[in-house]
């Protein structure tokens, strides 16, 4: 190539750099084209033993989860751990206590902190990259699977035999929720109906930012009397 081709091409190459850099900014970029990511550990290996221990560590070291502990009605509240009490042999077969637990994915139990009157509740879990659609982005389904359950929890404190059904599902998704970071999610009752109790949730990261708001009917069936409440609460996380 001549010198002029030369300078002009980089000139084009530099301004088609600046207009793609100013329409898709880093973040974005990195969003649509992410580094590949290594398969999950396996759970029981050294590495995963001790990753699993490192989130474990870090969650209950959060700052949010100190300021809950030590606010001034903090009596008003109390912490459980969901799905830390389900039996090995329950485990096998539940979605988000066994099919889904492990590192990379939902490593460690929940923490709940929920009012006593079960009016309301917070709960801190980290979600992990093998919880992917897209690459290093959460899938959409599963954020809906984890607010539909924590939902269904805040109805199922409130009604009198702790048993209840999704009847309806409203996922309104507001940012991507990046994989490899701790999400708050804080359920709210409000209503209640006869068997029919309507709750509202959001999910957000540490900083405040709103990824995802849902609300949802979960409804008493009338067999609930037959069904074992026991599994229920050791899945739910039972207050102290």
């Amino acid at each position: 190539w001549s010198r002029t081709s030369t300078m002009a091409f980089a000139l084009l190459s530099t301004g088609t750099a600046y207009t793609l850099g100013s329409i898709y900014p880093i973040q974005p970029l990195a969003l649509l084209f992410p580094s590949p990511a290594p398969a999950p550990l396996d759970a029981s290996s050294p590495a995963g033993r001790e990753y699993t221990a490192s989130i474990e560590a870090s969650l209950l070291s959060l700052p949010l989860l100190t300021r809950l502990q030590t606010a001034p009605d903090a009596k008003d509240w109390y912490l459980t751990r969901p799905h830390a009490a389900v039996p090995e042999e329950r485990k096998v077969n539940h979605l988000t206590a066994g099919v889904l637990r492990g590192p990379g994915k939902l490593a460690v139990p929940p923490a709940l902190w929920a009012r006593r009157d079960e009016s309301e509740a917070i709960v801190i879990m980290h979600l992990g990259r093998g919880l992917c659609g897209h690459d290093g982005i959460v899938h959409g389904g599963l954020l809906a699977t984890l607010l539909d359950e924590i939902m269904a929890r805040n109805a199922i404190m409130n009604l009198p035999e702790r048993i209840a059904v999704t009847a309806t599902l409203n996922v309104s998704y507001r940012a991507p929720t990046k994989a490899d970071q701790f999400v708050v999610i804080h359920t709210k009752l409000d209503e209640i109906k006869g068997r029919k109790v309507f709750v509202s949730a959001t999910a957000e990261t540490l900083d405040g930012i709103r990824l995802v708001e849902a609300t949802g009917m979960f409804v008493q069936p009338k067999y609930a009397g037959l069904l074992n409440k026991g599994l229920v609460s050791q899945i739910l996380g039972a207050p102290p």
